[in-house]
């Protein structure tokens, strides 16, 4: 009886040092309550001495209150779990999210090299000549799809000044949006910085964009100052928007 009795302090004591650090907050209710169920074993009480069949059925009530008082937290640690995955979630989500953004990077690389590759094919036959913007569109649209499960195009951002923006593609799963620009004569450091740097702002408001990026087929080698037009539009960055901005050729 008395080795019984042991065991279950170390036991019970083991427990309540188990609860208390394992719901480390202010108010913590579940330590509180396991602590409050036991009782204790009480030999003698107003001078009348208990047997030892008494003793022994409390000595199993004190044990069977304890273990009915972990029985009832442990059904309540399951709506805790949202909690407790939480940060594991938001881990998975941000090393998803640098996933697709180094597929990004590495296809916008690659655009103009696979853009000269399909100018020539066998016997003469039609192919995609990259002209203007749409043909841009067009081309990386397929290469995103071959990347991408969930692609979405011709979106629409919220209205600015009573202008619609569209969004030339948004991954759904991902919460990127990408806008394409392509320089000419027309469209070159300043012009085209300017225009992106107008519909950074309507972004913000978008549904499935954390992420922007934009890219840059700079062909005709409009843009003189690349890497100082790339920090200015990244640096538009916001806590709530991530800009990131991508030229090729480089």
């Amino acid at each position: 009886m008395d080795k019984s009795i042991e065991d279950f302090n170390l036991w019970d004591n083991y427990n309540l040092e188990l609860l208390k650090q394992s719901f480390d907050r202010p108010n913590n209710d579940y330590h509180r309550d396991y602590s409050h169920a036991g009782i204790g074993i009480i030999y003698e009480a107003l001078g009348y001495r208990k047997s030892f069949q008494e003793l022994l059925q409390e000595h199993k009530s004190d044990i069977n209150r304890q273990l009915n008082s972990l029985k009832y937290i442990r059904e309540k640690v399951d709506l805790l779990r949202t909690n407790v995955v939480r940060p594991v979630i938001i881990k998975q989500e941000k090393n998803e999210s640098k996933i697709a953004q180094e597929k990004l990077k590495n296809l916008f690389a690659k655009f103009h090299r696979i853009a000269q590759t399909l100018r020539n094919r066998h016997d003469n036959r039609p192919t995609l000549i990259i002209k203007d913007e749409y043909d841009v569109q067009d081309l990386l649209r397929a290469l995103l799809k071959e990347h991408f499960d969930d692609v979405r195009d011709e979106d629409y951002v919220p209205s600015c000044a009573g202008s619609n923006s569209r969004v030339d593609f948004v991954l759904k799963n991902e919460k990127i949006v990408i806008e394409t620009k392509m320089t000419n004569e027309r469209l070159k450091d300043k012009e085209a910085g300017n225009e992106l740097l107008i519909d950074i702002g309507r972004y913000k408001n978008h549904p499935d964009c954390n992420i922007l990026v934009l890219f840059i087929y700079d062909r005709g080698d409009n843009i003189i100052n690349k890497p100082g037009l790339i920090k200015d539009l990244d640096n538009m960055s916001t806590n709530g928007l991530i800009v990131r901005t991508f030229i090729n050729p480089e």
